[in-house]
């Protein structure tokens, strides 16, 4: 979730929106017609060429369905897809399909086989060839073809064609499709557009067969060797994932709204328990301490294949863990990780598109982790949808001015975010001199570090 110092907000609520499907021929409709949000634009939607009436899904005439044996998938095998597309009155039919990672849709998930009544593209060409795709990350598309519009048949027709997962696991999967239901008229007017998707979670194998190994750990934010419970945290090494691929966790991920504790195959316990994972690639593994480990040298172990037989553990790794490790986050090293009052970065804009210098009096929020417990406590991988304190006072000073207690308007975990995102909320003094202002916050008799720990003011 957090890597080299930089701010990543994750957004945990909010579901992929239904779009426009993009389709037109008869002999197969272009690439990026098949519902995926992130594909859609204006210049080659359905629409353009078909013209619905009111849009995808508003002819209740008809229905489109995606049907598969069960709502998950196994990594590596094969899966028989079919898509169903019903209407009372239409008498041609076309659809495309795409599979996708949940966790950036963009990305393709597995391939297909094309077949008599299909037809296979990516990357904007039709496939001729086997593979006729490049792989992963690029997504495919499979299509009906001038044979499988069935024109003159009535009520509904369905393709089925056989989807390969994925050889490792990646999260939720999402299999988009759209299709048109056609009047046969001879023209594109009068025909009817539906779109929809489901989600297939993973099950199954964890093939990783390389035994992980521990160089360093440290603090998320400042890197710094020293952990405090709930914070979060990076571990470096070598073979902790396939080479080439990263996994983000998506909301699919969480378990009854919790971070999971094995992302990808992959574990970390600190102390004996079971660590919340944000984020895996092959040599560094984002986790956050479990907020009732104790205090003193822990040890951590990178678990591969957890619980299964195939289980791989790293050799054992001692961290230190006090009450506090403070630290902020950065953009890219530059600045504290901060936003205004709008939302916007505090931040030089060439640092940060959009970035803006904060003004004497401003709201600041400033993004960090190691501040200690919150009251209530939260445990690790929780997500408090509202304001939640910390326990223990903090002390900010800005530009080597201490900052009275009402001007520290909040100093507690980042609603909607892992428990482990901190936020603290400053009244920039009226006193601050223009240019780059150094910030501290002490706690616990801790402070954190001055590496890129400044905002801009003017």
């Amino acid at each position: 979730m957090f890597r080299s110092r930089t701010l990543l907000q994750l957004l945990i609520t909010g579901a992929l929106l239904s779009a426009p499907a993009l389709f037109a021929r008869s002999a197969f409709p272009p690439i990026a017609a098949s519902g995926v949000p992130t594909d859609a634009s204006a210049a080659n939607a359905c629409s353009q060429c078909h013209q619905p009436a009111g849009g995808a899904n508003t002819d209740s005439r008809g229905r489109l369905q995606i049907m598969v044996d069960n709502l998950t998938y196994t990594p590596g095998v094969k899966k028989r897809i079919k898509v169903r597309i019903d209407h009372s009155e239409a008498q041609r039919w076309g659809f495309q399909f795409t599979a996708r990672q949940a966790g950036n849709t963009r990305t393709g998930a597995g391939s297909f086989a094309e077949d008599a009544n299909t037809t296979l593209r990516c990357g904007g060409t039709p496939a001729l060839t086997v593979p006729p795709c490049a792989g992963e990350p690029e997504p495919q598309f499979i299509s009906h073809n001038s044979a499988s519009t069935r024109m003159g048949t009535r009520g509904g027709v369905d393709w089925e064609f056989e989807w390969t997962p994925p050889a490792n696991e990646v999260g939720d999967i999402i299999l988009y499709a759209a299709s048109i239901a056609a009047n046969g008229n001879g023209n594109n007017q009068g025909d009817s557009l539906y779109t929809t998707s489901i989600t297939l979670r993973a099950q199954g194998a964890c093939n990783l067969t390389t035994r992980p190994n521990v160089r360093s750990v440290g603090n998320a934010a400042s890197f710094a060797r020293e952990l405090s419970p709930s914070a979060l945290a990076s571990v470096f090494g070598l073979n902790f994932e396939v080479a080439g691929r990263t996994r983000n966790v998506s909301a699919g991920d969480l378990v009854d709204g919790r971070f999971p504790t094995s992302l990808a195959c992959v574990a970390v316990t600190v102390g004996g328990k079971r660590a919340p994972v944000t984020y895996v690639q092959t040599d560094q593994i984002n986790f956050q301490v479990p907020f009732d480990v104790p205090s003193g040298a822990v040890p951590l172990v990178v678990i591969l294949n957890p619980d299964r037989q195939n289980e791989l553990r790293s050799d054992i790794a001692t961290v230190t863990v006090n009450n506090h490790s403070p630290a902020f986050f950065t953009f890219g090293g530059k600045s504290i990780a901060a936003l205004n009052a709008q939302g916007t970065p505090v931040a030089a804009a060439a640092d940060v598109p959009g970035g803006v210098a904060a003004r004497r009096g401003d709201v600041v929020s400033l993004y960090g982790t190691g501040f200690g417990l919150s009251e209530p406590v939260y445990q690790s991988g929780e997500i408090p949808t509202g304001a939640v304190s910390l326990r223990d006072r903090v002390t900010v000073t800005v530009g080597g001015t201490i900052l009275a207690a009402s001007d520290v308007l909040y100093a507690g975990l980042a609603p909607g975010n892992i428990t482990g995102l901190q936020q603290i909320n400053i009244r920039v003094p009226m006193s601050t001199a223009p240019g780059n202002v150094a910030i501290s916050i002490s706690v616990g008799g801790v402070s954190t570090p001055t590496a890129g720990a400044v905002i801009p003011v003017q």
